[in-house]
């Protein structure tokens, strides 16, 4: 008996491990419950960095009780036991403020089971395993902090509460379930069929320091149901604004989605990844460039001015001095005709 739990316990180890070292796409992501239907969005990969493709990903799956009958009714009682433990929120999920705390409770029904839980926008997860042969406690504190959860894997009895602490200078969400997998709603509905074949919707892309916006259409990813991408390269940084509108099997959709802490990331500035040397970004470049071109232009119109000026002056110069030798010459001829006129009379 000793033996499978160590052995459980080893493997649940190595995927905590796993999950926290490896790279997923769209780690983090906002998702809510829209009528019959789950919308989640995220940029593509994340974290995304400015002047890098990336782009938007949109998750669509159904809520519809579908194939629903009447022997499902006799199963009422045991369906309401299920507890979802992969989907964002199934369990639980806690907004907790700069030093803030959430608790929940692992009762009975939680027996034998290990619930996975993550938090934004940290996106480290750890795991809690509910058994009899682990320590007797009341209370266990998870703290969470930049560098992950202290302790990221919680060995308790049922009963047992559970307290999540913020240890950082921002808000944070703790969550039920695996990073990357669909979101739980508010309401507690589960998102599970993803819903393929939608060609009626798109998504207006606004970069929110500048207010620039453009309308994009979705791609479907045919590899995973239910997903679709807008691909763009996120040329500054900062926080981003994702409309979805149009409709969905008939039914009308306009939701807004923006970049926080707790939704999805925002752009990085590329410099803050590179290393040894940090190279300019393009707008960065482009600016300079465009400055430089601005300032040689204005540099060639006062030249071309003074060059003009110049020319004039010469011009100018050149009438002055003709002016003056056709005096000369007229002044001469004067001189001589009165000298003609007087040797005459003489």
């Amino acid at each position: 008996m000793h033996l499978v739990n160590w052995r459980r316990r080893a493997v649940l180890l190595l995927t905590v491990l796993f999950a926290m070292f490896s790279t997923a796409t769209a780690l983090a992501h906002e998702g809510r419950d829209v009528g019959d239907y789950n919308l989640v969005v995220s940029f593509i990969s994340e974290p995304a960095v400015e002047g890098m493709l990336n782009g938007v990903l949109l998750s669509v799956s159904s809520l519809k009780d579908e194939g629903h009958s009447d022997t499902a009714t006799d199963h009422a009682d045991e369906t309401s036991h299920e507890i979802d433990l992969v989907s964002h929120g199934g369990v639980f999920v806690g907004e907790l403020d700069a030093g803030g705390q959430y608790e929940f409770t692992f009762s009975g029904d939680f027996e034998g089971m290990t619930v996975p839980f993550h938090a934004h926008p940290v996106e480290t997860e750890g795991s809690i395993m509910i058994g009899t042969d682990n320590p007797v406690s009341d209370e266990v504190v998870v703290e969470i902090r930049e560098s992950g959860f202290g302790p990221a894997m919680v060995m308790i009895q049922a009963g047992t509460t559970v307290r999540f602490e913020n240890r950082m200078t921002d808000p944070t969400v703790v969550m039920s379930g695996l990073l990357g997998e669909t979101v739980a709603s508010s309401g507690g509905s589960i998102a599970t069929d993803g819903v393929s074949g939608i060609r009626t919707l798109e998504v207006e892309v606004t970069h929110i320091a500048s207010e620039v916006s453009q309308t994009m259409d979705f791609e479907e990813d045919f590899i995973n149901p239910g997903q679709y991408k807008a691909e763009f390269i996120p040329t500054s940084p900062g926080p981003y604004r994702f409309r979805i509108f149009g409709e969905i099997e008939g039914q009308g959709i306009d939701e807004t989605f923006e970049s926080s802490n707790t939704t999805f990331d925002e752009v990085i500035s590329a410099s803050n990844l590179q290393f040894p040397v940090q190279l300019a970004a393009p707008r960065e470049t482009e600016n300079a460039a465009r400055g430089a071109f601005d300032a040689a232009s204005v540099a060639e119109a006062k030249a071309t001015d003074a060059s003009s000026s110049a020319s004039t002056a010469t011009l100018l110069g050149v009438v002055a001095l003709l002016l003056g030798l056709s005096g000369l010459i007229l002044g001469g001829l004067a001189f001589q005709r009165s000298g003609s006129k007087e040797w005459t009379k003489k």
